[in-house]
């Protein structure tokens, strides 16, 4: 059938894309990022607010490089991983000079895109693993989804010049179990060079930080921090 035809043709691609993704990294492990990297590409959301539950974005069928993707501003899609302590503070990461997009800034605990073979809660554990080194199941990733944030940002480095990033962000919110210690993780599991440190900060400085436009920070919008500021909020006792 065509729907079984489909499916088939899905796999195949999925696992020629791990393959090449493979013997690339095997051959010359890049820094920051792989810019061959192939990201799904998604259609225009009809605006930047946050998709109603239950909503997908449209995948339109192609994959594209990473570098091609940041320098043309396609729509693409990613996970944004946040964790809080019981103090109600965030651990920011701080991405390295190697990166093409906010080099050297701090930003949410853990980031990663989705390629065209997997999904957003396999790339969200898959992220959390790669990048700190925590361990987190499907199940618990899953209950700490909070929603798909269609944003835009645009700057430049010195390393990757000029990119537009167009990405459904995935948000997630996980509260760290009493005994997490953030000065024990293994940073950059994946071998690419894309963390340089994290940090303990209280919600409400990011969130000051954000409004302020603090070049500390990777900027996000007013819309981005009300939605983590409700989604802390809904945890009860973290603020």
């Amino acid at each position: 059938s065509g729907a079984s035809a489909s499916a088939s043709a899905a796999a195949s691609a999925a696992t020629a894309l791990r393959a090449r993704r493979a013997v690339a990294t095997a051959a010359a492990p890049p820094l920051g990022q792989d810019l061959c990297e192939e990201f799904a590409l998604y259609a225009p959301p009809a605006s930047l607010a946050p998709l109603q539950r239950g909503k997908e974005p449209i995948p339109l069928g192609v994959l594209k490089a990473r570098g091609e993707v940041h320098r043309d501003g396609d729509w693409h899609r990613s996970v944004h991983v946040w964790l809080i302590d019981a103090a109600g503070r965030l651990l920011l990461q701080r991405r390295s000079a190697f990166k093409d997009t906010h080099p050297n800034l701090l930003d949410v605990s853990c980031a990663g895109h989705i390629t065209g073979a997997d999904g957003v809660v396999d790339t969200a554990v898959r992220e959390l693993q790669e990048e700190i080194g925590v361990s987190l199941p499907e199940a618990d990733l899953e209950a700490a989804w909070v929603c798909t944030l269609p944003a835009s940002a645009e700057g430049a480095t010195a390393q990757h010049g000029r990119f537009l990033c167009r990405e459904y962000q995935e948000i997630f919110l996980v509260r760290c179990s009493a005994g997490f210690d953030a000065a024990a993780l293994a940073l950059d599991q994946g071998g690419q060079g894309e963390v340089a440190g994290v940090e303990w900060r209280d919600a409400s400085e990011v969130a000051a930080a954000w409004a302020s436009g603090d070049a500390g920070f990777v900027p996000r919008t007013a819309v981005y921090g009300a939605i983590l500021s409700e989604a802390i909020a809904g945890l009860g006792g973290s603020d």
